[in-house]
């Protein structure tokens, strides 16, 4: 990973570099994404703003090359009560300059670290056809447990996601 960069939570002050990011990740990767760029781009910066948490476990973090943010990754806890012990990581990417120099890695390691101290269970969902993502997620421990077919449907098109969990408490030895 380059030396001047740095990953951080994005705070809402960061809204038009997230904005900018998310609207780039949705339009060059569609598969890869449940929200789409025609759902999103029409979206006002305010929404934007109120979508990134300023607390709780909740959390989005930026991965910064100086100041230009290059990667996002998002995590959520599960908001129902026999849920809440569950957390999904969501919308990871990393602009194509900055792949394959481990800041896809950097950013879901940052994201496993944030919610072993929130949640027991990490879920997260990755493309079939993402070798690379998916060679990522499984080197940091996550394991496959299904195949979603047809989890995302562009046009006519139909792409298939791996369904994949971490357990946290067993990696903290509980």
């Amino acid at each position: 990973m380059s030396a001047n960069l740095s990953i951080r939570l994005l705070h809402p002050s960061d809204a038009q570099a997230y904005r900018d990011l998310r609207l780039e990740a949705l339009k060059s990767s569609p598969a890869a994404f449940g929200s789409s760029y025609e759902e999103e781009s029409p979206l006002p910066i305010q929404t934007i703003k109120a979508r990134i948490p300023v607390s709780g476990p909740n959390a989005i973090f930026g991965a910064f090359s100086d100041k230009a943010l290059v990667g996002m990754a998002g995590f959520a806890v599960y908001e129902r009560m026999k849920a809440r012990h569950k957390g999904v990581m969501w919308g990871v990417f990393v602009k194509p300059d900055w792949r394959k120099q481990a800041v896809g890695k950097a950013l879901v390691q940052q994201v496993i670290d944030h919610a072993s101290r929130h949640v027991i269970m990490l879920e997260a969902a990755v493309g079939l056809a993402n070798e690379s993502a998916r060679r990522t997620y499984h080197s940091l421990g996550f394991r496959p447990y299904g195949i979603e077919r047809k989890a995302i449907r562009i046009g006519d098109t139909f792409y298939d996601e791996e369904l994949l969990y971490l357990d946290l408490a067993r990696l903290a030895g509980a």
